[in-house]
């Protein structure tokens, strides 16, 4: 009887601590705002925007690695979520076809989307719609990290690709406005492999 107990108590707390360890939860209707940051650029202007980051490029999301985001964030990077990503067609930038990327936001524990929003140069702010979601396809905007790593746009461009799509971030690269920022290249730039 005794090592029955002993049985049930350790499955009981296998699955608890299981279950603290969440990585990945479903969208509960609700969303909050998670902060808000100030940028220099006009990022509403896509042909600004392009102009700023490092890679923009046709994705189909594979897996999300983690979307929780900790009530009491540690570290930086504790405010995002990271997805796996099949880059179908480089737009801006060579990166090789199976990726690894950060997004700044996330899920609490209870389902509900934290987002960021963003001010920008002239005080406007803007919120950002959305999360990528597993299986779709999106045009998406990048950042290489001098740590070489990836992190997506701010602000999520969350129509699904196609052609009108595509035709129109065509245009925005073909005219792109330059940022002289500090640049990185990320690992999965193919030219680095």
């Amino acid at each position: 009887m005794k090592k029955s107990l002993s049985f049930i108590t350790m499955i009981v707390i296998m699955l608890s601590f299981s279950a603290c360890g969440k990585t990945t939860v479903e969208w509960n209707g609700k969303t909050e705002e998670m902060a808000n940051l100030l940028m220099v650029s006009d990022i509403t202007d896509l042909y600004e925007y392009v102009g700023l980051v490092d890679y923009v490029f046709v994705g189909t999301v594979d897996e999300i690695e983690h979307n929780v985001i900790p009530e009491k964030t540690k570290e930086h990077y504790d405010s995002y979520s990271e997805y796996r990503i099949n880059v179908d067609k480089n737009l801006k930038g060579n990166l090789v076809s199976k990726i690894t990327c950060r997004k700044m936001g996330g899920f609490k524990k209870d389902g509900t989307m934290l987002l960021v929003s963003a001010e920008m140069p002239g005080g406007k702010t803007i919120m950002d719609n959305g999360l990528p979601e597993v299986g779709r396809q999106y045009i998406f905007l990048a950042y290489a990290q001098q740590d070489g790593s990836l992190t997506l746009s701010e602000i999520f461009d969350d129509r699904e690709y196609d052609a009108d799509l595509l035709n129109e971030y065509t245009e925005y690269i073909d005219h792109e406005i330059p940022n002289d920022r500090e640049r990185f290249t990320s690992t999965y730039d193919s030219g680095m492999n």
